[in-house]
């Protein structure tokens, strides 16, 4: 039974009861992620790293500089690509010169068609790379430098829309289409007419998944650019993005590749406020319902909620009520990852005799009675019942639950009481919403600051039905089996 804490009593409000329920999504084993390397898309053990805000696909890394790999000979069309760029086709182009058929030609016949040339292989980054370089930068006619990034990124998509060219050919030109920059070639800039070309790979759902993601990875650079810019730049993109971007979010996970499924929906989620200021009535159903979907990545469960609490309004017809449960749930689901791994890692530091083992960041949390292998009176001979123990919980962990309790807040209630999916409700049920959003504001705080295993059990403690009579019975105590550990670098949190 749900017993109301303090807090709530302070706060002049009685939290609703939840219903107790524990995520099952995850639980089974650890699939394989697409990763870039060296231009090739690879099954690895690995996942897709941490992506919270702002950041894009890894991609391969050699270096512009890098001298071609094996035989030089077997490059010799790349060569020659080079020098006929610089000779026949630039100058003109570097002088004022329009975007004539033959230019055209020279991108698309000659120039392009070397992503997929196999002796590249071993080059592709650097071929990708140095394609920008020679086909676009340095055109000086306003006209022709739009013509010539056109023919780039068209020529890219026939390639990574074409099923007999390699998936490393495929991948690499929609890098590229990404990669194009505005004329006066800054870093941080983009090709805006690209957009277009990016949203209808990305939002394509017949083409390979690997392909999609390196057209994500640009449509994402897109939106960070339209919202540092806004005005006309923001309109283009929403224009040119929304479609794709919710039909995204709205496809079923893919059964065989669900971590790449996922990694789309969240960078989907990411972008949708920039493309979406407040959900229709079907928007809003699809957001709860990947919201409360316990089959999904806690990752993309998180940014649905935030985009719900940030675009929901009356006209989106949602049960108010029943979608700040499931907000409120959601943050018992994100910290109770955090609780998994500190059960396991006591479990096996019993299994091993009690030693105290190291965490992921070897800083130090108080010992409290009752901890396994810890004496209910503490550690006697040493002053009392604070002891110091390693760190449990990676710090990796803690930082992405602080931020997940973060959105989560705002999803909530945001501190001016304007936003949020509490902010169709009134009563009691307004009062209940605003204190759990000022509990995970104030839990995600600590645990951005102090990073250790105690605020996570202190934060369940308040925040989960009946955590306070839970909260005296340490993680793992109660249970003859360890649950089943999770993936401390999968950044959807092992779920």
């Amino acid at each position: 039974m749900f017993r109301p804490s303090s807090f709530f009593a302070r706060a002049g409000a009685t939290p609703r009861p939840l219903s107790r329920r524990r995520s099952a999504a995850g639980r089974g084993p650890r699939l394989a992620a697409v990763i870039f390397a060296t231009g090739l898309v690879v099954a690895a053990g690995g996942l897709v790293p941490a992506q919270e805000e702002g950041a894009e696909t890894a991609q391969d890394g050699a270096d512009d500089g890098a001298k071609p790999a094996g035989d030089a000979t077997r490059n010799a069309a790349w060569t020659k690509v080079e020098q006929d760029a610089e000779k026949g086709y630039k100058e003109p182009l570097k002088t004022g010169g329009s975007f004539t058929p033959a230019a055209q030609d020279f991108i698309a016949k000659k120039a392009m068609p070397q992503l997929a040339n196999d002796a590249n292989r071993p080059i592709l980054d650097r071929v990708r790379r140095k394609m920008r370089e020679i086909l676009i930068v340095g055109i000086t006619d306003d006209r022709a430098f739009d013509d010539a990034s056109k023919a780039v990124a068209d020529a890219a998509v026939t390639i990574a829309k074409n099923p007999e060219a390699s998936l490393a050919a495929r991948v690499n030109a929609m890098l590229l289409v990404g990669e194009l920059r505005a004329k006066d070639n800054k870093d941080g800039t983009v090709w805006p007419a690209a957009v277009s070309q990016l949203a209808a790979v990305a939002g394509d759902a017949t083409l390979d998944p690997s392909v999609r993601v390196a057209a994500m990875a640009g449509l994402v650079r897109h939106a960070d650019v339209a919202k540092r810019t806004g005005g006309e730049r923001q309109t283009e993109f929403t224009k040119g993005a929304r479609p794709a971007i919710l039909a995204i979010v709205a496809e079923k996970p893919s059964v065989e590749q669900p971590v790449v499924s996922d990694w789309l929906a969240s960078r989907a989620l990411s972008i949708l406020t920039t493309v979406v200021k407040s959900s229709p009535k079907e928007l809003a159903t699809t957001l709860v319902g990947v919201m409360n979907d316990n089959n999904r990545s806690l990752d993309v469960r998180v940014r649905a909620a935030a985009a719900l609490g940030a675009t929901v309004t009356p006209k989106s017809e949602i049960q108010a009520v029943e979608a700040t449960n499931g907000v409120t749930e959601l943050a018992v689901d994100v910290l109770e990852v955090d609780e998994g791994i500190l059960r396991d890692r006591r479990y096996e530091q019993q299994m091993s005799g009690g030693g105290t083992g190291t965490g992921g960041s070897g800083s130090m949390m108080p010992g409290r009675p009752g901890m396994p292998g810890m004496p209910r009176g503490g550690m006697s001979g040493m002053g009392g019942g604070d002891v110091a123990v390693p760190q449990l919980v990676p710090d990796q962990s803690l930082r992405r639950t602080a931020w997940r309790l973060m959105s989560l807040a705002d999803a909530l209630l945001t501190e001016d009481g304007k936003a949020g999916v509490a902010a169709l409700v009134s009563g009691d049920d307004k009062a209940a919403s605003q204190a759990y959003a000022e509990l995970f504001r104030k839990y995600a705080l600590e645990l951005d600051e102090k990073r250790t295993d105690d605020v996570i059990l202190e934060a369940l403690a308040f925040i989960r039905p009946g955590g306070e009579e839970e909260a005296a019975t340490p993680a793992g105590d109660a249970e003859g089996t360890p649950a089943k550990p999770a993936d401390d670098n999968d950044p959807f949190g092992g779920k």
